[in-house]
C-alpha cells in the first residue's frame, strides 16, 4: 500500500461485525409511571452527571454538551409518551389519530401498547411547532399565550441542540439567524461551552415548560370529556360515556385519565386522585348550572396543578 493510500495510518478492520442487539438491555421491565414521572426521574439522573461532576472538580463542557443532549432526549421522550398514552386512553384523540399511517414492520411487531409510538417515527418532538402542531391535531389542544415564553425557550434549547448533534456543538449559520443573528453572528463556529449554571438554567427551563403542559392537557382534555360527552354542550359529541357524578361510579374511568397525568415524585406530588376528582366536579357542576347563553364565558376553577 502506498504512502499516499495512508495518509491516516489506521489498524486492519475488525472481522466481527458489531452486535447492536447486545447495546440494549434485554432485561429491562419499564417501571409503570406517567410521563411525567418518567420525564422528572430521567432529569434527575442527568442532572447527577454534571452535580456530582462539579463536586469532584472535574466538570469540563464537553460533559456539559452530553448533557445538554439528554435534557432535550428526556423532555421529548414526555411528548412521545403522553400523546402514545392519550391515544390509547381518549377516544376523542384516538379518533384523531385513526387516519393516520403507520409502517408494515410497526404494525406486525409492535405490541398493542406501544403501536402508537409509530406515528411518530420520523417526527422529531424536540420542535415547538412539532410539539404544536401534535398538541393541535391529535389532542385538540391550542396552546395559549401564557405558555408561548416557555415555548420560545424551548425552541432557544432545541436550536442549539442541533449545534450538539451534528457540529459537534459549533454554531453554525441556519441556528444563528433562528436564535437571533445580531447576538450571534460573532459566535459562528464557536463551540458550546455550558457550564454548570447554564445547565441549571436548561434544566428548570424544561422542567417549567414540561409541568405547564402536563397541567394544561390534563384540564383541558378532562373538561372535554364532559363538555363533549353525552350531557355536555357541544355539538359534537366525542364521548359516548357520561360522567355518574359519583366517585364509586366514575372511579375507574376518572383514575385512568389521572394515572396519565398524576406525578408520585418527591418534591411536589400531585394531589390524591380522590381531591382531583372532586375538583372536576366542581367545575362539571359550575358549568352545568352556567346559563347555555354565556357557556363561552363560564370561568371554570383554575386547571389542577398535576404535577
Amino acid at each position: 500500500m502506498s504512502l499516499l493510500e495512508t495518509i491516516t495510518p489506521f489498524p486492519a478492520p475488525t472481522a466481527t461485525k458489531l452486535d447492536t442487539a447486545k447495546w440494549f438491555d434485554a432485561t429491562h421491565v419499564p417501571i409503570v409511571e406517567s410521563p411525567i414521572d418518567e420525564f422528572r426521574r430521567n432529569l434527575a439522573e442527568i442532572n447527577k452527571l454534571y452535580l456530582q461532576a462539579e463536586q469532584r472538580s472535574d466538570y469540563v463542557p464537553m460533559l456539559g454538551s452530553l448533557v445538554y443532549l439528554g435534557m432535550v432526549s428526556a423532555a421529548e421522550g414526555y411528548f412521545r409518551s403522553l400523546l402514545r398514552r392519550l391515544i390509547r386512553q381518549d377516544t376523542a384523540c384516538e379518533a384523531n389519530a385513526a387516519t393516520r399511517t403507520v409502517t408494515y414492520g410497526a404494525a406486525i411487531h409492535h405490541e398493542p401498547a406501544l403501536l402508537p409510538e409509530s406515528l411518530f417515527e420520523g417526527v422529531s418532538l424536540a420542535s415547538a411547532k412539532n410539539v404544536f402542531s401534535e398538541l393541535r391535531s391529535l389532542c385538540g389542544i391550542q396552546v395559549p399565550d401564557s405558555l408561548q415564553q416557555l415555548f420560545q425557550n424551548f425552541e432557544a434549547i432545541s436550536q442549539v441542540r442541533h449545534c450538539g448533534i451534528h457540529r459537534f456543538g459549533k454554531l453554525g449559520s441556519q441556528q444563528a439567524l433562528r436564535l437571533g443573528i445580531d447576538l450571534h453572528k460573532p459566535l459562528l463556529e464557536k463551540p458550546l461551552a455550558l457550564q454548570v449554571k447554564q445547565l441549571q438554567e436548561i434544566a428548570d427551563a424544561l422542567q417549567a415548560l414540561i409541568h405547564a403542559v402536563n397541567s394544561l392537557c390534563f384540564f383541558e382534555i378532562l373538561k372535554r370529556t364532559h363538555m363533549a360527552g353525552p350531557t355536555g354542550r357541544e355539538k359534537e359529541k366525542l364521548y359516548q360515556e357520561a360522567w355518574q357524578q359519583d366517585w364509586e361510579a366514575d372511579k375507574v374511568r376518572f383514575t385512568m385519565y389521572y394515572d396519565i397525568f398524576a406525578s408520585t415524585s418527591k418534591p411536589d406530588p400531585s394531589a390524591p386522585v380522590k381531591d382531583v376528582y372532586d375538583a372536576f366536579m366542581a367545575f362539571v357542576n359550575n358549568y352545568d348550572l352556567a346559563p347555555k347563553k354565556s357557556k363561552a364565558a363560564v370561568s371554570p376553577a383554575a386547571p389542577v396543578n398535576t404535577a
